[in-house]
Parts: C-alpha cells; structure tokens; sequence
C-alpha cells in the first residue's frame, strides 16, 4: 500500500490517544464495532507510536477522517495565522477579556473543562472555527449580541448535549462562531450571550 499520509511517522501523543478513543467510542455506541474489537481496538490505539499505526486503527470506520483534521486554511486577504491549540485535559482552559480570535481554533479536552469567552474578543476574521474534541468534559461558549453561533456539524455522541441559551444575535454584522468535531461521553456544550 502506498503511504497517503506525508506526516505518517510522527509520533503522536496522549491529546492523539484520547481523540482515537474517542472516535472509537463513538463507532461502537453507533454499533459499527463489537465490543471485543473496540477493546482490542483501544490496546492498539494505547500501544501506538506514530500517526500511521494510530490511522491503521481507525481506517475502516466513518469516522477516521476525524482523527487528524486539516487544520483550517485562512483567508487569502490579511495575513496567516496558525490555528490557536487549547488542551484542556483534567484542567481548564480559559481566554476572556481582550484576545485575539483567530480563524481557526483547536480544543481538546478529556475530563476537563474550556471556557471561551468572545464578547470583549478580538477577530481577526468574519468568523472563527472551533474544532472541538472532546471527552466528558465541559465547553463553554459566552458571546456578544451580535455573534452568530452555529454547531449543526458538531457530532454529539453518548449523554452528550448543546445548552443553547443564547439564541439569534440581537444586532446583525457580528462574527461568526462555528462549532464543528465531536463531544462524547457525557460533554457539555453550554452558550450563553451576554
């Protein structure tokens, strides 16, 4: 087989790991495994190296795509910027105040919590993605008037759940918050505006 995957011999790490779990639990609660492949499936995925062998695991399932996301490409116009990378693993994870959104977000968290504040932010974009996995853990998401906040390709998984208590921006022309990767387990996606 020829290798797809230029990044193949990177190795990965524990964030790797739990969101390999994680897609693993969410392909046996949607019963495309067994569960004597889904434990013989988590061994592999724990004993894996590299980006290959974690990729070898999950290949035949819906979800591999998932694993390791393209990473957002960002406008043409204005200057690059790299996609902001918040883990959150047993801890917590907070920006508030005045900072700087950039158009692409990444946060993992497994039993933890990430607290996104956007009403005093500042984007440097019409809109920002949030790429979100996560693994019983707690995502809160606090936005202004005008701000649109959209989750349709947010995949929920288990006793997972959206509180959307922030509804429709009061004023048009803010930025938009898309929501987009997965939260298992039993996570918890609260918004709010302010």
């Amino acid at each position: 087989m020829v290798d797809r995957h230029s990044d193949d011999d990177l190795r990965v790490g524990n964030p790797e790991r739990e969101r390999a779990i994680t897609l693993l639990n969410d392909s046996f609660s949607s019963g495309y495994l067994e569960i004597a492949e889904f434990e013989d499936r988590s061994g592999l995925v724990y004993a894996a190296k590299t980006r290959r062998e974690l990729r070898k695991v999950l290949e035949d399932l819906p979800s591999a795509t998932m694993l390791f996301p393209a990473p957002a490409v960002a406008a043409s116009a204005g200057p690059a910027y790299e996609p902001l990378h918040l883990d959150a693993d047993w801890s917590e994870v907070r920006r508030k105040g005045v900072w700087e959104v950039p158009p692409s977000i990444v946060a993992t968290a497994s039993v933890g919590t990430v607290d996104l504040d956007f009403t005093a932010a500042r984007f440097t974009g019409p809109s920002t993605s949030v790429q979100l996995q996560v693994s019983v853990s707690t995502v809160k998401v606090r936005v202004g008037p005008d701000h649109e906040v959209r989750y349709t390709d947010l995949h929920l998984s288990g006793w997972s759940k959206v509180k959307d208590k922030a509804g429709a921006p009061t004023r048009p022309g803010g930025a938009v918050i898309e929501l987009i990767g997965s939260a298992s387990g039993m996570s918890s996606v609260n918004i709010r505006r302010t």
